[in-house]
């Protein structure tokens, strides 16, 4: 039998994460002794104090490796939790990899002079959602106000509710920018069952990841705003994989000073 200390020595293995493994039921001592509590280890342990510490440094958990160890001798069902685990480790490697990239890509911008604005960009779902829906081509930007308008009249004929957040967005159908005809969809997010009128639609919107960035300030911003969110994604190696949208956390419809308008630009987006 092996004393605490020396099988420590052996093992590689700290005393105080020996006495730590012993609470957690992942390596027990041969003998406790009664009398002093000194704890005591068989040779036969070393064997599994090795396969801790080389699961250990696969950068599994000690939970983890204690339900390993109880199945440690059928190598199928090993082959099966270290797989899982690779893929784990793979995912959070490229998780790993697009930080670096974006820190890499933010260092860029601030040494080329530019706008603080582009270090601000974020990757984020936005949920499912189910909407009250207004599709129409308007003359141009200025008149999406139009669109509001008619969707307030259509929620009075229904007494449509809002969910909360309402998530007030307009969708930029269009490829590219035109100075006018526009095709845009104003959505908000509803409570209850509706039904389909002449102008308003009714669905559900699956969730979608998007790069989003959210500034105050009056829309004539919106061009600037948009050409750092595209410069964003290239160099970040993202696509474009939709329309463009804005959600409107303040509108004109209840702040009159646009400059303390605030507003989420989002372009949908996945990984290249």
């Amino acid at each position: 039998m092996l004393k605490i200390g020396d099988f420590s020595m052996l093992s590689r293995i700290s005393i105080h994460m020996l006495r730590h493994y012993d609470e957690i039921g992942l390596l027990h001592p041969r003998h406790t002794d009664e009398f002093t509590g000194y704890r005591y280890y068989s040779e036969e342990q070393l064997t599994d104090a090795s396969r801790i510490q080389a699961l250990k440094n696969m950068g599994l958990s000690l939970a983890m490796i204690k339900e390993i160890l109880s199945e440690y001798d059928d190598t199928d069902l090993l082959k099966r939790y270290l797989s899982l685990q690779m893929i784990q480790k793979k995912e959070e490697l490229s998780a790993m990899q697009n930080q670096l990239q974006m820190m890499d890509t933010a260092i860029k911008s601030i040494e080329k002079g530019s706008a603080p604005s582009e270090c601000s960009i974020a990757v984020k779902e936005i949920p499912k959602r189910n909407i009250v829906s207004l599709r129409q081509v308007i003359p141009s930007y200025t008149d999406e106000g139009l669109l509001w308008e008619a969707l307030c009249e259509e929620a009075k004929l229904q007494n449509i509710q809002y969910s909360t957040p309402s998530y007030n967005i307009a969708v930029f159908h269009d490829e590219g920018y035109k100075e006018q005809g526009i095709d845009v969809e104003i959505q908000r997010s509803v409570i209850g069952s509706y039904h389909d009128t002449q102008r308003a639609r009714f669905k559900t919107v699956e969730p979608i990841t998007v790069a989003a960035i959210t500034y105050q300030g009056a829309y004539n911003l919106l061009e600037k705003v948009c050409a750092s969110i595209a410069k964003w994604t290239l160099y970040n190696q993202y696509e474009l994989v939709g329309s463009m949208f804005n959600i409107y956390h303040i509108s004109p419809l209840t702040e009159p000073n646009p400059e303390n308008l605030i507003t989420e630009v989002c372009f949908p987006i996945r990984k290249k």
